[in-house]
């Protein structure tokens, strides 16, 4: 996922958002989806925290979250400011 963020950055117009689905994973128990090779550390949003700890240009947009009662994407709206 890390790799695919870096990929699509430069494709992103600023305005413009890059999502980042099933941050969600970060959260679940392991033994939720036990077959999934994701968990924490290893997972949608780890790639998004780690995209961002080097990246100015994209910042969370928190403001889709608030509006929403259910996300399979919390923190994953990036948003490009420059």
């Amino acid at each position: 996922m890390f790799e695919e963020l870096k990929a699509y950055a430069d494709l992103t117009s600023v305005g413009s958002y890059c999502v980042v689905f099933d941050t969600i994973v970060e959260t679940l128990p392991s033994d939720m989806y036990p077959d999934r090779t994701w968990g924490p550390g290893n997972s949608p949003k780890s790639a998004v925290d780690a995209f961002l700890a080097d990246r100015d240009d994209f910042v969370v947009d928190t403001a889709i979250d608030n509006q929403l009662l259910i996300s399979v994407a919390p923190g994953g709206y990036l948003r490009r400011v420059s």
